[in-house]
């Protein structure tokens, strides 16, 4: 039996998308520093998480 036919092993907090327009996290702001040091590129704070996602994968393109 899987986790789709027992709803009681379904993790409700898991199964919801983050908001894109929400505020990038922490974690998405503690990498983009990290790469946007490494690529001398400026650090823009109030990113969404959508925005916050795009930028850090145009920075890793470019970093590595």
């Amino acid at each position: 039996m899987n986790a789709i036919s027992r709803p009681d092993r379904i993790d409700a907090a898991l199964d919801v998308p983050p908001n894109p327009n929400q505020p990038m996290s922490a974690a998405q702001e503690a990498r983009l520093r990290a790469l946007s040091e490494r690529a001398g590129a400026p650090v823009s704070a109030d990113l969404t998480v959508r925005q916050a996602e795009r930028r850090i994968e145009l920075l890793e393109a470019v970093v590595y």
